[in-house]
């Protein structure tokens, strides 16, 4: 069987496969992302009615800050006036602001004035404080001293209203507080009407319930307020969203529930767009599998052919600059792009790991395979000419008491700005700083004479006094120090040069350290 008849094969049950796969996936995805949608749309809808009843409190709120302010309120609380009690907060006064009740009291909480708008009707034989009886609960809240003043809904026997209080002080907020007032309004028929026409929903305030086994929960499916935690309950019926939101009165507790029946368009909607994108997707799943069959050769095989030629090549040659070449911009040249990028990656790496294998992880400078490759190299050129070579060999005074006063970190720390000024002190492009042990350095300077390397070893000592790192464990000096070996290479070997400039090295430790000594 052929590789042309495989993929003809593959690509009709592939499609085949897809087709079924993707229809599956799509109305699963259309189903979530309309629910989606229309979660959105029920909690903008929620939302926008919470803000309606939260506007109407803001506006009690504001209308309660007022009055409390009222230099003629806080008078009245001291010296009550029943004239000035009748005129400005009289019956006639709560109609025009569009109140249902109004109290005030003062500081000890007793009640000095008390009255409820003339539309309320008011049972026959009560007493004519007969509403403060029904919301005595938050009464109580008010009269707590160590209580805020807030805004809420508070629950009585003709029904839910909104309430706020405040503090009574002067128009200029100096003083304590001489009293609270508390100000109410009916949630009644008028103003749940005119918050449906504000809200464009159809909603109704029902008696708390609660939620039915058939109910989904949706918790802070709003935002909390002044009304509750935000905690929706919901359920459905063909064409309809139920959802039910709790709300709570001052104390915290559940009085009431708005709800309201939402349409589900948007998931109607959903419906007609699977059953069109469904045949859109298998007519082109079928277009599709014959264009690939026809296509196959042409733009694959031949050129997949020539691709495992090249690849065969290069595996026998393991050349890492050879790149592979295929001719088209569609995924195969992507392919060969991909290797490519992945031969240059495997040619990178190999340059660094030899890079790596000549340079000290710690300080950066070269390491001691480095540096006896370089010495070999620069000894055989002074053979084949006269060139002047010297050979430093430095060790970092007392590094051991470093290392014990201070920490391995810090003598670390130290070795890398050791490296630092011995980089800093080199002018010329051929010469080198190398690590070859613990806190022991060399600087191999080609075409350099003793003058010269005493000029190095000058340039050492003026970086090393300017970055003043302190050695408080040294007995040489307060900073760290270093002591240097110089060598000036004859016809030798490297072992041999490095001895007379180890030999120097040791001198210059004999000789009290923190020195440079010249060996013969």
């Amino acid at each position: 069987m052929g590789i042309r008849f495989k993929l003809l094969l593959t690509f009709v049950l592939g499609f085949g496969l897809m087709a079924l796969v993707s229809l599956n996936l799509l109305q699963g995805s259309l189903e979530a992302s309309y629910q989606s949608i229309e979660k959105r749309e029920l909690a903008s809808h929620v939302s926008r009615l919470v803000q309606s009843i939260e506007s109407e409190l803001e506006h009690l709120n504001s209308l309660t800050r007022d009055w409390a302010v009222w230099s003629e309120m806080y008078r009245f609380v001291q010296q009550p006036d029943p004239a000035w009690a009748q005129d400005s907060l009289g019956p006639q006064a709560l109609v025009t602001a569009d109140l249902s009740l109004i109290m005030v009291y003062d500081r000890q909480g007793r009640l000095v004035h008390f009255n409820t708008n003339p539309r309320l009707n008011r049972p026959a034989g009560e007493t004519p404080v007969w509403l403060e009886q029904q919301i005595k609960p938050y009464i109580a809240l008010i009269k707590d001293g160590h209580a805020a003043p807030t805004c809420g809904l508070m629950k009585a026997e003709i029904g839910l209203m909104l309430g706020c209080w405040a503090h009574i002080r002067r128009s200029d907020a100096s003083g304590e507080f001489s009293g609270s007032v508390v100000m109410g309004r009916l949630l009644d028929a008028d103003l749940l009407a005119k918050l449906s026409k504000q809200t464009r929903l159809p909603f109704q305030l029902e008696a708390p319930a609660e939620a039915k086994p058939d109910m989904l929960v949706w918790p802070d499916f709003v935002a909390a307020s002044l009304l509750g935690s935000g905690e929706v309950r919901s359920s459905e019926s063909p064409g309809l969203y139920h959802l039910a939101l709790p709300v709570q009165d001052l104390l915290k507790r559940d009085v009431a529930q708005l709800a309201l029946s939402v349409p589900r368009d948007v998931h109607a909607q959903g419906l007609l767009v699977y059953q069109q994108v469904r045949r859109q997707l298998l007519w082109t799943a079928l277009v599709m599998a014959c264009l690939m069959a026809v296509a196959v050769h042409l733009l694959l095989v031949r050129r997949l052919r020539r691709f495992t030629r090249q690849l065969v090549t290069l595996a026998k040659t393991q050349t890492w600059k050879t790149r592979i070449k295929v001719s088209g911009a569609d995924e195969l040249s992507t392919l060969s792009g991909h290797v490519n990028h992945l031969l240059s990656l495997i040619e990178t790496q190999v340059d660094s790991l030899q890079q790596l294998s000549l340079t000290d992880a710690l300080t950066g400078l070269t390491n001691r395979r480095g540096f006896d490759e370089r010495l070999a190299l620069e000894l055989s050129n002074k053979c084949r000419g006269e060139r002047k070579l010297a050979l430093l060999m430095l060790d970092v005074d007392h590094f051991k008491l470093y290392n014990d006063h201070y920490g391995h970190p810090a003598g670390d720390a130290a070795l890398k700005l050791v490296a630092q000024v011995l980089q800093a002190a080199l002018r010329r492009g051929g010469d080198m700083a190398a690590r070859i042990g613990g806190e022991e350095f060399a600087l191999l300077l080609p075409e350099t004479d003793a003058e010269g390397a005493q000029e190095v070893v000058k340039r050492l000592r003026q970086h090393l006094q300017q970055l003043a790192l302190p050695h408080a464990a040294s007995p040489v000096a307060p900073i760290l120090s270093l002591s240097v070996g110089i060598a000036l290479a004859a016809d030798e070997s490297p072992a041999a040069l490095m001895a007379r400039a180890d030999q120097a090295l040791y001198q210059a430790k004999q000789d009290g350290r923190d020195r440079a000594v010249l060996a013969e």
